[in-house]
């Protein structure tokens, strides 16, 4: 969602009208933009560094939900979040929301991937396993929203069933094969018991990929920030590790399978579990490309073909 100069202006002059000691924007900004927001770097008088997001069209509760998430995970001991200063809106042409936070060290773990050597690699997906499994501590008593207005479950079951029919009927309309579908859901039907032993949901990222998970810019790529939190929801662990693995298994199988050994899965269950959640966010981005066509989407589509009739 990119901005205009004169809203992103417009957005600092609010800023500014709020906190006077946040006076201009400076020349940081992220290698690529999010779907969800446009960012741009703000510098205060003394010389504090701070990332201003702005959210798209109807945005607000994307903006919520993330503030919601930074606070939360803010108590949590070596998880490494912006702290959030400020949220608001502008009317302009219509509601712009947008919240100020503090500015993380690092790069996009996606802009150094293909710099690193194997054993680097491998390292680095083994920490990401680990610093999952830190975050996954805040837990609630319904699975759902953030938002104490948003959708919710009562049990992990439940959430899953609904999410895959979401998920399966999207597929259908989008023209998707609609044997694939079915399999689908009779793979999610075989392993309903193991998908209601999650008992007590906990605070799923839903995105924590290369491009929100910020690392050292130079030697040892140590993961320093944790970033983009506008989907975030209370929702079964293994889901959010079956994304983290979904997304690393493009790049390397085999340090997919070293972060999910450092996240620390135990018992059959759980290792049905991320099977089971890897297939449905493998039939979600699979959805996505038919409908958007992105470059190279045949290419793309073939693999995740190729993926979900070996898994179902």
């Amino acid at each position: 969602m990119p901005l205009s100069s004169a809203s992103i202006a417009e957005l600092v002059a609010a800023v500014g009208r709020q906190l006077p000691a946040v006076v201009e924007v400076d020349s940081w900004a992220p290698t690529v933009q999010g779907a969800v927001g446009h960012v741009v770097g703000v510098r205060g008088e003394d010389g504090s560094l701070y990332v201003l997001k702005a959210y798209g069209p109807g945005g607000g509760r994307r903006a919520a939900t993330e503030v919601r998430a930074l606070r939360l995970l803010g108590g949590v001991a070596q998880i490494p979040v912006p702290r959030v200063l400020l949220q608001g809106e502008v009317a302009g042409g219509g509601p712009l929301f947008y919240v100020l936070m503090t500015r993380l060290p690092g790069v996009r773990w996606a802009d150094r991937r293909a710099g690193l050597d194997a054993q680097r690699n491998l390292a680095l997906h083994r920490g990401v396993g680990q610093l999952l499994r830190r975050m996954h501590v805040l837990s609630h008593e319904r699975f759902g929203d953030l938002l104490d207005d948003g959708p919710r479950w009562p049990t992990a079951w439940a959430r899953v069933d609904a999410r895959c029919d979401q998920l399966v009927g999207q597929h259908v309309h989008a023209g998707g094969p609609v044997e694939l579908g079915h399999r689908v859901r009779r793979l999610v039907d075989r392993h309903r018991g193991a998908l209601g032993s999650c008992v007590q949901p906990v605070l799923c990222h839903n995105d924590f990929i290369g491009s929100n998970l910020l690392v050292a810019s130079t030697g040892e790529p140590q993961l320093c920030g944790v970033v983009d939190l506008e989907r975030a929801s209370w929702d079964d662990p293994l889901a959010d590790v079956a994304q983290t693995k979904l997304h690393a298994r493009y790049h390397d199988p085999a340090a997919a399978e070293v972060l999910v050994e450092a996240y620390g899965l135990q018992g059959d269950a759980e290792h049905h579990r991320v099977a089971v959640h890897e297939v449905l966010h493998a039939l979600d981005e699979r959805t996505w490309i038919e409908s958007d066509r992105p470059a190279g989407w045949k290419r793309s589509i073939a693999s995740l073909d190729a993926f979900l009739m070996d898994s179902t």
